[in-house]
Formats: structure tokens, sequence, C-alpha cells
């Protein structure tokens, strides 16, 4: 599953071995943009082996965190069940908001390695 980011909702990216989401998660309608995603997950994500979560998020608005609850909900119960799930939270240097977002994440999970990733920023004009 490939969504492409748009102004209120970020990059996604899913296949049988990664999850990727970057961008900013914001969207009008949070079941109409967590619906597929949830299901693409519960369909590719396979029960055993392993599986990379990568995120780096900019920005997301409440009802988007419970999304993530849920999504952080859904890799800690495979991993409780023996998939080796990494997840990397990356942040940006200067963005103490998602750092400590991630932190949160971060605390509920005890079947996942969950690591905070300092990411540099691009520089204003560069290509990302």
């Amino acid at each position: 599953m490939e969504q492409a980011a748009t102004q209120r909702t970020p990059l996604i990216e899913i296949n049988e071995a990664t999850c990727r989401i970057v961008g900013e998660c914001y969207p009008e309608n949070i079941q109409e943009f967590s619906a597929p995603v949830m299901s693409t997950l519960r369909s590719m994500v396979p029960e055993a082996g392993s599986f990379t979560v990568d995120l780096e998020l900019f920005y997301f608005n409440s009802s988007s965190a419970k999304f993530f609850f849920d999504f952080f909900e859904f890799f800690e119960e495979k991993a409780a069940a023996g998939l080796a799930v990494k997840v990397n939270w990356n942040y940006r240097a200067d963005d103490d908001t998602m750092l400590e977002a991630g932190e949160d994440f971060g605390e509920d999970l005890d079947s996942c390695v969950f690591e905070l990733v300092e990411v540099q920023a691009p520089i204003e004009g560069d290509a990302e």
C-alpha cells in the first residue's frame, strides 16, 4: 500500500516488512484516514519474523493521537505474539513536541523495540 501525502495527511508506505509514515497528520475524517491503514496492516503484517516501523511526524492532532495509540497497540499485540517489531520514532532536533510525543508512545510499549532517532531538518531550499 502506498498513499501519497496530502496537505493534511502523511505519506504512508506499507509492505510485508515495513511501515513508513512521514509528514503531518490532521485529516478531516480520522476514520476515513485510519480504516484503510489498519486494514492493510492486519492483512500484510506477518505473524512471525521481523517488521520495522519508521515514523517521522511533524504534527498530529488529538484525533490522530487516538489513531496512533491504536496503531501502536496493534504492533504491541503482534510483538507480544512473537513478531520482532522495531519502531523508529524519527524527530527533528529542534522539535521538542515530537520528541515528547515519541517518549509518551514509547512508554506504552513493552514488547516492541522503540527507538527515538534524532534527524536533521532539511536546509531550506534543499531537496528532501
